[in-house]
């Protein structure tokens, strides 16, 4: 089943970022052969990961995926991981895409509820450590999570400067906007389903086929974002939906 998705994916029209996450992706025993092969179709390869992985396993993802390499995302979880321990596998991880051009590394965190305050300190130190830290507000079902009053007040001068899904994930309201979502970008399930976008698949209005039974379609062009709340900001920072002018992110990467 892997295979025919791989096949799929490999002969897409142009030239495609392939973001893998998961669940942990590294949990895929072929991962390098999947990075390796979409790399050698000419497609982009990029990553989120929790980084539980051994360096090890982390390097010959990068060798595989080498100059096609793009996005290498990070999710720290608190609850799970020990902060130091997780800044010191970050930045060995940095070390080695160093000699990649266009690789780009980032860490991400959701703003937990009852933790505001942590995670502005731990994006201080992050930063302070020359890297990229992306918070990203909490979701419920796909809906924003209503803060208590003291999280809410806590959230400006943790993360206020951010602004625009460039810098922070803050579930933007992008109803009747142009969106390109299921013509140039479409989410996969681990079950080979793919659907236009995380809402799409949520109301199932989104579906475009099983990339596994070879029902797999793109649409034929873009489409009014009928949804409230627009979770994941690939789209947004790649062109693929026609954001507010003070939303803009800069313009995306061409070849």
């Amino acid at each position: 089943m892997l295979a025919r998705a791989l096949e799929a994916l490999r002969g897409l029209p142009g030239r495609w970022e392939i973001k893998i996450s998961g669940g942990e992706p590294f949990l895929l025993g072929s991962l390098e052969d999947v990075a390796r092969r979409l790399a050698q179709a000419g497609h982009k390869v990029s990553l989120l990961t929790n980084l539980s992985a051994p360096l090890e396993r982390i390097e010959r993802f990068i060798a595989s995926a080498g100059e096609r390499l793009r996005t290498f995302s990070c999710s720290l979880h608190l609850e799970q991981a020990r902060e130091e321990a997780f800044l010191e596998k970050v930045l060995a991880v940095r070390a080695r895409l160093a000699s990649l051009s266009k690789a780009s590394l980032v860490v991400n965190s959701v703003v937990v509820p009852g933790a505001v305050e942590r995670l502005g300190e731990v994006r201080r130190r992050f930063e302070a450590a020359g890297l990229k830290f992306y918070p990203q507000l909490m979701r419920v079902d796909g809906a924003p999570h209503a803060y208590s009053a003291d999280d809410a007040k806590a959230i400006a001068p943790a993360f206020g400067d951010l602004v625009g899904p460039k810098q922070m994930n803050r579930g933007y309201d992008l109803r009747g906007r142009l969106c390109h979502a299921g013509a140039k970008y479409f989410i996969v399930h681990p079950g080979g389903r793919a659907y236009s976008c995380y809402p799409g698949k949520r109301s199932g209005d989104g579906d475009l086929g099983s990339l596994f039974e070879g029902s797999f379609a793109l649409r034929p062009g873009p489409m009014p974002c009928p949804y409230p709340a627009c979770p994941c900001t690939v789209p947004q920072n790649r062109g693929i939906v026609d954001l507010p002018a003070g939303l803009r992110a800069p313009r995306a990467e061409t070849e």
